[in-house]
Parts: structure tokens; sequence; C-alpha cells
């Protein structure tokens, strides 16, 4: 995706020109963006992914047993069956784990780097349905699924914003809309992080949640120092050799601390370990006890199924990171571990890890590469990639 290429889902504007003037900025509201992705998924396949034990859901009720209150799946049929009519939620998280095709969607937005993406959420309302004026601490791209919402935006939020007690949603206290617009099936609505929210059903609707991610600096900060720490050990002591003579034995001067201050951070400023421990970090799969299932190929069966119609497709519930040296690849993480790869392949783990789904043409260069075959029946084995046979 090129960045002066004008984007139809942005409303024309190139993704230069989104990043510059919208992302976390203001919002956007594109009409028609995605006029084929609002009838992708029925409230009845929602439902049933509800239902799963492994599947992330919640149901909030405007007036439940408390007001806004939190249900936690899995739901049965039955639970939805003994659901008032009106004035509620089902929220249904990562479905883009469960849908290959419905993960495709976000190349659309291959124009932010994709360990910022956190995932696909899926929400289904009757009437009145709403989740409450509130406001997130990132960015969101909200497209409209069936039916039609009323969204309203109003102020910037931070953690001095008044909150209504007594739920567990952050629901803000004293709404001030300045925005106020009826999205249909297809539009898309960009919400930057910290601007109140308020979208409520007109009907029964479904709403296609884009989030990202928006790690705390101190998550990475810890992450870098136990790598920092590895590899420092207790070899590396505090010296001395230049010390002057005390002017008063139990002070610690700025001296001192400024030395010891240049010590410390000198264990930190090493790009091997930040690269290392970023990127490990970056990677790590949204729940931590996701385990890709493989599917063991044969390394000449790979070719002649791409050839067949197959696709290779990235585990969607993965995640991939790499870092680049002198413009290639060098280091790949999957799900916070390192994948070890020749340096020889560097190109096609560029090009695997940059695609969610690649047809047989794009392989051909390597269809008569011995080791990459091989390399990539093992990463097929491990899981982290899949050939799609229904495509």
């Amino acid at each position: 995706m090129k960045a002066d290429q004008p984007l139809a889902h942005l409303g024309g504007l190139t993704a230069a020109e989104f990043l510059r003037d919208y992302w976390q900025k203001k919002p956007l509201l594109v009409r028609n963006a995605f006029p084929e992705l609002a009838y992708r998924l029925s409230p009845e396949d929602l439902m049933e992914l509800a239902a799963e034990e492994s599947v992330e859901s919640r149901l909030i009720l405007e007036k439940g047993k408390t007001p806004w209150e939190v249900r936690q799946g899995p739901f049965t049929a039955k639970t939805f069956k003994q659901l008032p009519k009106s004035h509620w939620t089902l929220l249904v998280q990562a479905v883009d784990h469960y849908l290959p095709a419905l993960a495709d969607y976000l190349d659309h937005f291959a124009f932010i780097p994709n360990w910022r993406i956190d995932d696909i959420m899926i929400s289904f309302a009757p009437e009145g349905g709403s989740v409450g004026p509130h406001f997130d601490q990132y960015d969101v791209f909200l497209i409209q699924g069936i039916g039609n919402r009323r969204w309203q935006l109003g102020q910037h939020c931070d953690e001095h914003t008044p909150r209504i007690q007594g739920t567990r949603l952050r629901i803000i206290d004293g709404f001030d809309a300045g925005f106020d617009e009826i999205v249909n099936p297809g539009d898309l609505l960009y919400v930057p992080p910290c601007l109140a929210h308020y979208g409520v059903a007109q009907n029964d609707c479904t709403t296609y949640s884009i989030g990202f991610r928006a790690p705390p600096l101190a998550h990475l900060l810890e992450r870098v120092v136990d790598v920092a720490l590895e590899h420092a050990g207790s070899k590396q002591l505090y010296a001395d050799p230049d010390l002057k003579p005390a002017s008063a034995a139990g002070a610690l001067d700025d001296t001192v601390l400024q030395a010891l201050r240049q010590k410390l951070f000198s264990l930190l400023d090493d790009p091997e370990i930040l690269k290392q421990a970023i990127a490990a970090f970056l990677s790590e799969a949204k729940y931590e006890d996701y385990e890709p299932e493989g599917d063991v190929q044969e390394a000449g069966d790979i070719m002649p199924a791409l050839e067949q119609g197959a696709v290779l497709r990235r585990d969607p519930a993965s995640r991939f990171v790499y870092t680049v040296n002198n413009g290639q690849p060098d280091l790949l993480y999957v799900n916070g571990q390192e994948v070890a790869f020749p340096p020889a392949l560097a190109s096609l783990v560029g090009l695997l890890a940059d695609h969610r789904r690649l047809a047989h043409e794009a392989l051909l260069p390597w269809q008569d590469n011995a080791q990459a075959l091989s390399w990539l029946a093992e990463q097929l084995a491990l899981g982290y990639w899949f050939l799609d046979q229904d495509e």
C-alpha cells in the first residue's frame, strides 16, 4: 500500500494524509466504506461464537440486575431467549482469530504497523443497545454491519474525567456531545484515543470494531530491564577508580548519583538488547495461553497445493514481529518467541510476515528452493502459517 495512494475506505484520503490530519487527532466518518463487510457475519453466527468456552464474550444490560450490568460468557441459546427485547449488547472479542477471511480486512489498514493492531471485536445489539458514553485509550475504527447506529462524539477525556459509579464500565458522567450522526451498513467511523463516544442501536445492528494496542511504556521498560539483567547478570559491578575524598561520609551526593545514572543507563543503551526485548514483547499473543495448532505437511506438497487453489495464511491469532538489519529481516518473533530462519530466507520471511494471505504466484520464486520449502513446512507444523484449502 503506497502512502500517496487515495484509499476509498478513507474517503479518498491517502494513508499519509489520514495519519497526518486524523490519526490520534480528530474523528473521521466515511460513508459506504465497506459495503461488503456489513453482511459478513449474522447475529446468529455471533451468538454461536459466544457459546464457545475459548471465546471471550460479554453481555451488557443497561437495565439489568444493576444499571449497566456486565455478564461474562460463554452464553447458551437459553441466555439470549431470556434477554429483554431492547437495551442490551453482546460483545465478542477477537473474532478475526476464528474467521481468517475476516482478518483479511485488516490489510486495508496495513499502513499502520501490524504490532499496533489488537483485534476485531464485533457487537450485536437490538434497539436501544449500547455500552454507554465512554472513552478508550486506543484508536478504533468502527464499521457498521447490519442495521443503523446513532453515534455521538463528545469531549476529550483523561483519568480525571468523572465517571458513573457502581458499574464495571467506564461510563462518563456528563457526556457533552458535539457530533451526532446515524451510520448505515458499511459506514466507517474513526475515533481517536480518549475521545468520548456513545453509540446506540436504532434497530437490530452489528458493529465491527478494529481496535489498536497502546502498550504501556512502563511494561516495555520492565521487559527491557529484564533482558538487560539477563545479559549483564552479576558480572558488572560498580567501580569508582577516580573516587575523591568524601566531605560527608553519610551523604549520597549528586556526583555519585550522576555516575550511577550513567552506568545504569549504559546497561539499557544496547541496540541489540532493545531490539530483542521489544520485538519479543510486541509479538506476544493477545491471550497468554494461546498455542497454535500445527498441520504436518511435506515440503514437496506445499507448492502443488497452492497451484491447485489453496492459499498460505498467517495464523490470525498469532502475532508476528521482525527486526531489520540492512533492509532485510534479521530476527523473527512469533507469540513472544524467536523463530530461527536461515539468512538466505530473509526476503521470504519478510514476505510471509507482512501479508496475511499469499497465493501461488507470490511464492513462485521459492518453488524450487528446497531450503525455503523445508523451513516453511516446519512453520506449518508449528501452526504459525497454514494452507487454506477452502479458498
